[in-house]
């Protein structure tokens, strides 16, 4: 019964958008899906150069680089986006809040800066745990017909981390270790790719 109350809360909003508002596009980054992550989304018309934008990525890697590291992501991010165009075209920027749950190695060369300069680990241990996600976005949408697009974008900002770190199956910290978890804030780019999106309504100018 709960479940049936939020979808049929999200169905609900999308069909009330689909009133309001004249485009409502799904997307999927071509990217990342190459590289089996999946990462959909669906973008809403709010206004007549924003709109909100709600997307999901995760991987599902239990090796990486016949390592016996897994790399398992999933994230959800929620957008508000200031575009260029009436139709939500050309150049964008977006303010985003995120939340996703891990278990990988800390990929340091996505570090913009780390305030904290955290302690490095070596290359048999693995993290685990759940981040937060506050940054931007920045990209591009062409629009090749009146309900197909391309967008290139990426996107950063800071994120803080609880987790645990791990060898194998066993729980190794490499500092703090009376802590319940390890925690991590660093300055990251951690999103990007190229969406292609499909837009359910013909966009009609004012």
């Amino acid at each position: 019964m709960r479940k049936f109350k939020k979808y049929g809360f999200v169905f609900s909003f999308v069909l009330l958008a689909l009133k309001l508002y004249p485009q409502l596009e799904a997307k999927a980054n071509v990217l990342t899906t190459l590289g089996l992550i999946p990462n959909f989304g669906i973008e809403i018309q709010v206004g007549e150069r924003n709109s909100l934008q709600l997307d999901v990525l995760a991987s599902f890697w239990n090796k990486l680089n016949n390592s016996k590291t897994p790399f398992h992501i999933n994230q959800t991010f929620l957008e508000y986006r200031f575009y260029k165009k009436n139709d939500l075209s050309g150049l964008f920027l977006g303010t985003h809040i995120g939340y996703g749950m891990f278990t990988l190695k800390k990929p340091n060369f996505t570090i913009i800066y780390d305030p904290y300069v955290s302690s490095s680990y070596d290359n048999d241990t693995y993290q685990s745990g759940r981040v937060a996600f506050y940054g931007l976005t920045i990209g591009y949408k062409k629009r090749l017909s009146q309900t197909i697009s391309l967008e290139a974008f990426i996107g950063g900002g800071y994120s803080m981390a609880n987790y645990k770190s791990y060898r194998e199956d066993i729980r190794v910290d490499i500092r703090d270790n009376w802590r319940t978890f390890n925690r991590s804030g660093e300055f990251v780019a951690y999103r990007g790719g190229l969406m292609i999106n499909y837009n359910f309504k013909l966009y009609t100018k004012k």
